[in-house]
């Protein structure tokens, strides 16, 4: 019997094709099998490496369809690996559902990092980078952008988006009624000959497009809720232990939660410490 192959997530230039790293191309190459979300997009950067591993379509409308036969494949001692459009599989992206049907069949799953748009974005933005909240796509009905923003405007955390240029200047308008204060980095055409980064409240970044329509793809980095941090300077110790179980619900672990709470507020990490025990 065979020994499974490996199913190994490779992270591809967001841009600028030169931003591959050399594991990746090495990867491609020795690969039996390439599942591309777009096979006509990938073959240009598959071209541009002399890369001629052969190549499988595998998108989101095809995953589910796809996931049997791709599992069928390492179970039979091919090693596949999986590339998106840009970036990283499996976030916001194709390969969640491949990921865990390897898992469930005790498949070893490997990863080629490199280029990721929100972590890129997130850095050059001059906005908060100790705690932040990734949430993809934002949605396309009104109706739920405006409940998304409105559910985090107490938010302390930098939150990141991704946008369409399509609908770019709608979110843009949602985001002046509920948050018409907040500081915002927008970030389109990463690692591209036309890269930019627009800086400030919403409707200072709509005037930038008032007399032009946006193109690419955009990326928001949205300052946290900075009068709530400046509230939580003053905050007695059943505040500040809400604000713990706030972190640990935002996903931070219980340690690095009271880190920051303290830093926060001045409270002494044995003092709050206790009271979270008490």
């Amino acid at each position: 019997m065979n020994m499974p192959g490996m199913f190994t997530l490779v992270a591809t230039p967001i841009g600028n094709l030169n931003d591959i790293t050399l594991r990746a191309i090495e990867q491609l190459k020795a690969a039996d099998i390439i599942a591309a979300e777009d096979t006509r997009h990938s073959g240009k950067l598959l071209k541009a490496y002399d890369i001629k591993t052969p190549m499988i379509s595998l998108h989101k409308f095809n995953e589910a369809q796809k996931c049997e036969s791709i599992i069928s494949m390492l179970l039979e001692g091919k090693n596949v690996a999986l590339i998106s459009d840009a970036g990283t599989p499996g976030i916001c992206d194709p390969g969640e559902a491949i990921v865990k049907a390897c898992i469930d069949n005790d498949i070893k799953v490997s990863i080629i990092p490199g280029a990721n748009a929100a972590i890129s974005a997130l850095a050059i933005s001059g906005i908060s980078s100790s705690s932040f909240t990734f949430y993809g796509f934002i949605p396309k009905k009104i109706k739920e952008k405006e409940e998304l923003f409105t559910s985090i405007s107490e938010n302390i955390q930098t939150s990141i988006f991704y946008e369409s240029p399509f609908r770019i200047k709608n979110t843009l308008e949602i985001i002046f009624k509920i948050l018409p204060e907040r500081n915002i980095a927008l970030i389109r055409e990463l690692t591209k000959l036309h890269e930019e980064v627009l800086r400030g409240n919403a409707e200072k970044l709509l005037n930038n497009f008032s007399d032009k329509e946006p193109k690419g793809e955009f990326v928001i980095v949205m300052q946290g809720n900075d009068t709530q941090t400046k509230k939580d300077n003053t905050i007695d110790l059943s505040e500040a232990k809400k604000l713990v179980e706030q972190y640990i619900k935002n996903g931070d672990k219980k340690t690095s939660a009271i880190k920051k709470v303290c830093l926060q507020t001045g409270i002494s990490r044995k003092e709050l410490y206790d009271s979270l025990n008490n």
